[in-house]
């Protein structure tokens, strides 16, 4: 295209100027021909500078922090342990030191010595754990008069002290499911009121006789007690109890012993 009188206007060239460093920030060069090239947009600061973008920053980080820490507890949470139920139970070096066996002495046995330099009865043992506390006796009776070690009835004592869980699923299981068992399926179970919270007569009994062994079971609380009786089914001598008698003894035993674990 020709300019006024015939003459060719200048020719556009960049050389020089593009690749000089560009201030997008600073007013625009003119371009050759003189046109001003348009402003380019500015970036957005926030108020304050640096130091409001920092802060910014922080703030979101502070509440993303908040949110995280929120959510986190409320998926780990648990349910409040409950309150041990010990109504004043508690374990005892010596089970059989409060165990009551007058009752026994009265009907006429009388405590068997001890024949064995390793096992010296009554035995006990006591362990300790910050869930659970358990005690064990075992006592012999035997006959009055002369009479074998094999004539002697066995009275054995279990007290549990729970500390941590509720024992009472477990104790009802335990005896609705008794007579499941190969060896228990002849035994007679039977739930006895005004004892506890809950107790369990167990009856032992075998195809070929008869009074073998009573136990008889008590929850009160979260701590559960037990007490059997196991006599020899060939001994016939005056002291040869009825299962009605038996559980007497036992019902006194444990009313008085458990009383002691609450001292």
């Amino acid at each position: 295209m020709m300019g006024p009188a015939g003459q060719r206007p200048p020719s556009l060239s960049n050389a020089g100027w593009l690749h000089e460093p560009l201030t997008p920030i600073g007013a625009m060069r003119p371009y050759p021909d003189g046109r001003v090239p348009p402003q380019p947009l500015r970036r957005w600061k926030p108020p304050g500078g640096n130091r409001g973008r920092l802060w910014t920053l922080g703030a979101l980080a502070g509440v993303s922090t908040l949110v995280v820490v929120a959510v986190l507890g409320v998926s780990d949470s648990h349910p409040a342990a409950p309150t041990p139920d010990l109504r004043g139970y508690h374990y005892v070096d010596n089970l059989c030191a409060i165990t009551d066996t007058a009752p026994y002495l009265h009907a006429g046995f009388v405590l068997a010595p001890s024949s064995s330099a390793t096992l010296r009865y009554p035995l006990h043992q006591t362990r300790l754990h910050p869930a659970l506390d358990t005690m064990n006796c075992t006592i012999r009776l035997a006959p009055p008069g002369p009479s074998e070690r094999a004539d002697d009835t066995t009275l054995m004592v279990n007290a549990a002290v729970h500390k941590r869980a509720d024992p009472a699923p477990e104790f009802t299981a335990r005896f609705e499911t008794w007579t499941q068992a190969e060896l228990a399926e002849d035994d007679r179970v039977s739930k006895l009121d005004g004892i506890g919270d809950e107790a369990y007569l167990v009856r032992k009994e075998t195809e070929h006789a008869q009074n073998t062994g009573v136990t008889l079971a008590i929850r009160d609380g979260w701590t559960t007690f037990e007490i059997s009786w196991l006599h020899p089914p060939s001994v016939v001598t005056t002291t040869d109890i009825k299962v009605p008698e038996v559980v007497e003894l036992l019902k006194h035993t444990a009313a008085t012993t458990m009383a002691l674990l609450r001292a």
